[in-house]
């Protein structure tokens, strides 16, 4: 028993010592000499295996604290980093953002302030300007309606006058002075007509001067008034004036004939004689085709004697002639000589009849037929010899002249 008991402390030594160093297959009880203690191994196995399943449970549950207390000062090392990088980086980057936007404000309030102030001044400007303007253009319309309001004033008191100085007048003189007008209108009339060739401006004259005389209405001057109304409608009568319309008909023929290009025509075999009587649309077309192509190549065909060519510049002389004489009928035209305006007609017509069935141009004729109808175009209507309404109205003045001198 007492060696028992000297044991169990022993175990218990064993039990409170480090599982690895003392592994429980190992440990060995202290040598005793006595026989009786044979059990004890037993117990002392069984006592180291449970202490070491207890060392072993307790060993991981001190790692996991361990890590989990790492894990905790990891986090709060990181939290705390965050917070140092923020404040030491973030904020003042975030305060000088804050700032800038505070400048930026200052200054677009100063430039909008400046914006104001340029625009209230140009306000002022304009407003300015615009009064100077309305000033000086009301001062312009002020005095130019003061101007014409003298220019009327100035008209009305003329009037007055002429017509204080008609109040004036003897009733007998108004008459004389209207005679006297209506003798020296017809006398411009007569002038107009016969030496400028201008029956507008004559009848017109002849219009005024017959006012006149109606203005009076005596009975002794009916025929005054008959021969007056006579020389109007005899010029009222007379045909227009066809200068300017043969001039420009001359000036158009001249442009045409001078666009033509003439050369001899090749006369035709009597196979294309009688093909030619042909109006069928087909023997039309080849002879276009033929004549187009004698512009560029002439292939002649004769079952007469060949008979020599006349010169291109024949016709080039014949045509500068033709327009030369259209050119001296346009200019007779304008002076109004019919004689040499006929005389020039007729040489184009003679010239252009010379070559029909020499040239191959198809208007030949159209310019003969056009020529024949200016040919006989009245250039200027055939004035009156005279005008009697310049004999009555002379007759008039010098009775008033005579009555004058006998008073």
């Amino acid at each position: 028993m007492s060696e028992s008991k000297k044991q169990k402390p022993a175990t218990d030594e064993q039990a409170k010592a480090p599982a690895p160093k003392q592994p429980a297959t190992e440990a060995a009880p202290p040598k005793t000499e006595a026989p009786t203690v044979k059990a004890t191994p037993k117990v002392t196995a069984s006592t180291t295996e449970s202490t070491t399943k207890k060392s072993s449970e307790k060993a991981p549950k001190r790692n996991s604290g361990v890590i989990a207390w790492i894990i905790v000062v990891l986090l709060t090392a990181l939290i705390i980093v965050a917070l140092w990088f923020g404040y030491t980086r973030i904020w003042p980057m975030h305060q000088q953002q804050i700032t800038s936007m505070a400048q930026q404000q200052e200054a677009s309030a100063a430039t909008i302030e400046q914006l104001q102030g340029r625009l209230d001044n140009l306000e002022q400007a304009v407003s300015a300007t615009v009064r100077s303007s309305v000033e000086s253009l009301e001062q312009r319309v002020d005095s130019q309606l003061g101007r014409q309001q003298q220019i009327i004033n100035d008209y009305q008191l003329a009037v007055q006058s002429v017509q204080a100085e008609l109040a004036n007048l003897d009733i007998s003189q108004e008459s004389n002075w209207r005679i006297y007008e209506a003798r020296n209108l017809a006398e411009r009339a007569s002038t107009k007509l016969w030496i400028e060739q201008d029956a507008n401006a004559a009848l017109a004259f002849l219009r005024l001067a017959e006012s006149h005389i109606i203005a009076l209405d005596n009975p002794a001057h009916m025929q005054a008034r008959q021969a007056l109304a006579n020389d109007i409608a005899l010029l009222e009568q007379l045909p227009e004036s066809q200068i300017d319309a043969v001039s420009l008909k001359l000036g158009t023929l001249r442009d045409q004939v001078a666009r033509s290009q003439w050369y001899q025509q090749v006369a035709m075999s009597s196979d294309e004689a009688i093909t030619a009587a042909d109006d069928s649309w087909l023997s039309n077309l080849k002879r276009s085709v033929n004549t187009l192509l004698q512009q560029f190549v002439r292939v002649q065909r004769r079952d007469t004697p060949v008979e020599p060519m006349i010169a291109d510049a024949y016709f080039d002389v014949l045509q500068q002639r033709l327009l030369l004489q259209l050119q001296l009928g346009q200019q007779a035209a304008m002076k109004g000589s019919q004689a040499v305006y006929e005389a020039n007609i007729n040489e184009a017509i003679t010239l252009l009849t010379s070559l029909q069935g020499q040239v191959n141009d198809a208007d030949l004729s159209r310019f003969i037929d056009e020529l024949q109808a200016l040919k006989g175009v009245q250039l200027q209507p055939d004035f009156p010899a005279a005008l009697n309404s310049t004999t009555q109205l002379e007759r008039l003045a010098n009775q008033i002249a005579q009555t004058n001198q006998g008073g």
